[in-house]
C-alpha cells in the first residue's frame, strides 16, 4: 500500500521569513537573573520570553540536565509510530512517513515543549525522495524567542525584542501549515531546574578553588631579615617549581595557617551540595532519583517503585505527543495531500512483560472468583483484540463447557436416580461451576 496523496501546493508564498535570528546572550547566571526572567515572562502588560529562553539555552549545557531530560526524550524517540486506517489495519506506507528521520526531529521538538513550555513548527513540504528512497518532511522550528502565544498576541515577531504581530500563525493562510503545542502561560520544567544548575555552578567554582588551595602541599620558605639576595633567589626557585601554593617570610615573622581541610565534613561539603542539586533536577524531570543516582537506600524494591513513577511520566509524554499528532499534525498532513482521514496515529506497543501480566492475571482470577468481571475489561487490561464474532464464540464456549459437564456424569451418579434433595444440591453445584 502506498501513501494516498491528493494534489497539494507547497506554501512558498506564505511561509514565515525574514526573521532576525540572534545568538543567545550568554552571561554569568545568578539567582537574580532567574527571578528577573520569571518576572518578565509573567508581565501581564508586556510579557517577554527573551531572558528566560536565553537562560534555558545556558543551563542546557549542564550534564545532569542532558542526562535526565535525554532519558525522557530517548523513551519517546525510541518508539515506533504506526497509522491505523478506518479499516483498523496498519498502513505501512504512512508508517514509513511517520518513522522517517525528519519525523523524528519533529517529535523531538514537540517533546521539548514539556521542558520549554511552548513549541511552534512550520511544515513547508511533504514528499518522497526518490534518490534516498524515503519520505521527507521539510519543516522549520520557529525560534521560540520570536513566538508570542499570549492571548492578546498569538503572533511571530521578526525582531525578538519587540512583540510585533508580523505573522499571525493561528490565522489563515499560516494556520494550515503550523503545528503548535503547549500552554501560553507554561514556562516548562527548565524554569524549576534552573536554580539548581545555578547553585551547582557556584558550588563547582568554590570546590575548584578549594582543591587548588588545599589539594596540594603548601610550601613555606624563610629567609634572614634584610637578605634580599636570598629572597630573590627563593622566589625564582618557587616560580620555576610549578603552580603549587607557596609563601615566603622573614625568619623573625610568624605565620598561622588555618587549614579547614582537616575539619570534619569540609572535604564532602561541596560534593554534598552538588549531589543535592543533581537529585532535585532528577526529581523535576523524572520524579525520582534512584533511576539516575544509586543513593544510600538503593534497595531493589524501592527502585522498582521509583521506576513505576518514572513510567507514568513516560506514559504522559506518549499521550501528549499523540494528542498533537492526531490533531494539528494530521490537519497539516491533509494540506499536503497525505490521506489520514478516518484513521489515527498510535505508538506501537512494546513486547509484553509476561511477569507483570502473570501477576495481573492472578489478581483478576481472584476477583473473578468472587464477583463478575466484564469481559471487555479483560480484553483492555491484557491488550487482546476482541474478535468480531465475539458473541458467537462465547456461546460456543458455553455449549462446550456444558457438554463437558454432562459427559462427566457416570451411570451410577445419574441425578435422576437420586432423591429429590440430592438432585437439588447436585443441580446447584453444577450451575455454580458452570458460571464460574
Amino acid at each position: 500500500m502506498t501513501v494516498q496523496r491528493k494534489k497539494a501546493a507547497t506554501p512558498t508564498s506564505v511561509v514565515v521569513h525574514n526573521i532576525n535570528i540572534r545568538a543567545p546572550y550568554r552571561r554569568t547566571q545568578d539567582i537574580e537573573n532567574w527571578k528577573s526572567a520569571i518576572k518578565t515572562f509573567e508581565n501581564e502588560v508586556n510579557p517577554s520570553r527573551l531572558k528566560l529562553y536565553d537562560l534555558y539555552e545556558d543551563i542546557c549545557l549542564d550534564g545532569q540536565i542532558e542526562s535526565v531530560w535525554g532519558k525522557r526524550l530517548d523513551w519517546v524517540l525510541s518508539k515506533e509510530i504506526v497509522y491505523v486506517g478506518p479499516d483498523q489495519k496498519e498502513d505501512e506506507s504512512i508508517g514509513k512517513l511517520l518513522n522517517s528521520p525528519d519525523m523524528r526531529g519533529i517529535i523531538k521538538e514537540l517533546m521539548n515543549t514539556v521542558a520549554w513550555g511552548y513549541t511552534l513548527i512550520q511544515i513547508n513540504n511533504v514528499y518522497y525522495d526518490e534518490t534516498e528512497e524515503c519520505w521527507k518532511i521539510d519543516y522549520d522550528l520557529i525560534p521560540r524567542k520570536h513566538v508570542h502565544p499570549e492571548k492578546n498576541f498569538r503572533c511571530i515577531s521578526k525582531d525578538q525584542n519587540i512583540a510585533s504581530r508580523d505573522f499571525l500563525y493561528m490565522e489563515e493562510p499560516f494556520r494550515r501549515y503550523m503545528i503548535w503545542a503547549g500552554d501560553e502561560k507554561d514556562m516548562g520544567l527548565l524554569v524549576k531546574a534552573a536554580q539548581y544548575v545555578i547553585y551547582k555552578r557556584g558550588d563547582f567554582g568554590d570546590w575548584a578553588q578549594f582543591a587548588e588551595m588545599f589539594g596540594s602541599p603548601f610550601r613555606e620558605l624563610s629567609y634572614d631579615d634584610y637578605d634580599d639576595e636570598t629572597r630573590v633567589k627563593l622566589e625564582k626557585a618557587m616560580e620555576d617549581w610549578g603552580g603549587m601554593n607557596w609563601m615566603m617570610k622573614p625568619k623573625g615573622a610568624e605565620l598561622t595557617l588555618h587549614d579547614v581541610g582537616g575539619q570534619a565534613g569540609s572535604n564532602t561539603l561541596y560534593k554534598d551540595l552538588k549531589d543535592a542539586c543533581n537529585a532535585e533536577i532528577s526529581k523535576i524531570f523524572l520524579g525520582n532519583t534512584l533511576t539516575t543516582e544509586q543513593g544510600e537506600k538503593g534497595a531493589r524494591s524501592l527502585g522498582e517503585v521509583h521506576q513505576e513513577g518514572e513510567f507514568q511520566k513516560h506514559e504522559n509524554d506518549k499521550k501528549f505527543i499523540l494528542d498533537v499528532l492526531n490533531s494539528r499534525f494530521r490537519a497539516v498532513m491533509k494540506v499536503f495531500g497525505v490521506n489520514v482521514s478516518g484513521g489515527y496515529i498510535v505508538f506501537k506497543e512494546d513486547e509484553a512483560d509476561w511477569d507483570k501480566l502473570t501477576k495481573k492475571w492472578t489478581v483478576y482470577s481472584g476477583i473473578g472468583s468472587k464477583v463478575p468481571i466484564d469481559d471487555d475489561t479483560i480484553y483492555y487490561e491484557f491488550g487482546i483484540t476482541k474478535p468480531d464474532n465475539y458473541e458467537e464464540l462465547k456461546e460456543e464456549m458455553r455449549q462446550n463447557t456444558l457438554a463437558g459437564m454432562m459427559s462427566a456424569f457416570k451411570e451410577d451418579d445419574d441425578p435422576l436416580k437420586q432423591d429429590k434433595k440430592g438432585f437439588k444440591n447436585y443441580l446447584k453445584k453444577g450451575i455454580a461451576n458452570f458460571f464460574v
